[in-house]
C-alpha cells in the first residue's frame, strides 16, 4: 500500500521550467477551442481568472484575444515565469482553495489544477470553492475545467522525456484506497555545464465527473462534460467541465 508521499512543494523552480518548456503543448492544443466557447456564450471581454496558471501561456493567449486575464498559482516560480512573459498581467501567488475572487466574466483551471492533493490541502471543500466561484461570476459567466477520473491506473508505469537542457523522469503510484495518483518526479536542468537534480511527488485526486456536475448543479450551474475542447482531445480518463451560471 502507498505511503503519504505527498508534500507542499510543487513546481520549484527547476521543475517549473521544465513544465513550462516541455510540457505545455497539450494545453495550447485547447485554446482555440476554449476560445470559441467563450465566444458562443457571448463573452468577448472582461476578467477571466485562470486558475492553476503555471508559466501564463494561456494567460497570455487571454490577453492577446482582448480579455483582462487574472493568473493565480501555489507556484512562486511559475508566477516568476508567468510575469516575465506577460508584465501587463495582474498575478497572485495563492491556493486555489482560499484565492478570493474578483467579478469576473469566466474562470478556467486547466491541466487537472484541482485534482492537486498536498499536506496543506489535503480535503478541500470543493463544494464551497464551486459555490465562491458562482457567486464570483457575472450572471452567463463560465466555469471550464478538467479532472482525472477513477479508472485511471498507471500504476507501476515510468516515463521519460528530455530537451536541449533538461530531462525528467516519473514513476506512477496508484493509491486505489484514496483514489489518488502519485507522480514521483525527478528532474535534470542544465545549468553552467553541469546538470542539477530535483525531486517532487505530485498527487492528483481521481474523481468521478457524474458527481462533479451533481454539486455543480447543486450549486446553481448548469453542466455539461467533454472530452475535447474544440478539435482538440483530453488525454484518456480525463473529464471536462463547462459550468454556466444562469443569465439574469
Amino acid at each position: 500500500m502507498p505511503t503519504n508521499p505527498q508534500t507542499d512543494r510543487l513546481y520549484e523552480d527547476d521543475v517549473a521550467y521544465i513544465h513550462d518548456v516541455g510540457y505545455s503543448g497539450l494545453c495550447a492544443s485547447w485554446e482555440p477551442g476554449l476560445l470559441e466557447i467563450f465566444r458562443a456564450a457571448g463573452i468577448d471581454r472582461g476578467t477571466i481568472v485562470d486558475l492553476g496558471c503555471g508559466g501564463g501561456r494561456w494567460t497570455q493567449r487571454l490577453a492577446a484575444a482582448g480579455f483582462a486575464p487574472v493568473g493565480v498559482d501555489i507556484s512562486a516560480a511559475m508566477i516568476d515565469l508567468a510575469t516575465k512573459r506577460l508584465p501587463s498581467a495582474e498575478f497572485h501567488v495563492a491556493s486555489v482553495w482560499d484565492y478570493e475572487f474578483p467579478r469576473c466574466r469566466a474562470v478556467t483551471a486547466l491541466s487537472e489544477v484541482l485534482c492537486y492533493r498536498t499536506t496543506s490541502w489535503d480535503d478541500p471543500d470543493l463544494f464551497d470553492l464551486f459555490r465562491r466561484l458562482f457567486d464570483a461570476l457575472e450572471p452567463g459567466g463560465l466555469f471550464i475545467f478538467d479532472v482525472t477520473e477513477i479508472g485511471l491506473n498507471q500504476n507501476g508505469q515510468r516515463t521519460f522525456s528530455e530537451g536541449e537542457d533538461w530531462a525528467c523522469l516519473v514513476r506512477y503510484e496508484n493509491d486505489d484506497a484514496k483514489q489518488r495518483l502519485h507522480r514521483h518526479i525527478t528532474s535534470f536542468r542544465k545549468v553552467d555545464t553541469a546538470y542539477r537534480r530535483a525531486t517532487e511527488t505530485h498527487t492528483a485526486q481521481l474523481f468521478d465527473a457524474d458527481q462533479l456536475a451533481a454539486q455543480l448543479n447543486q450549486v446553481g450551474f448548469e453542466v455539461r462534460k467533454t472530452r475535447k475542447f474544440g478539435t482538440a482531445d483530453l488525454l484518456p480518463h480525463r473529464c471536462g467541465l463547462i459550468a454556466s451560471k444562469p443569465a439574469a
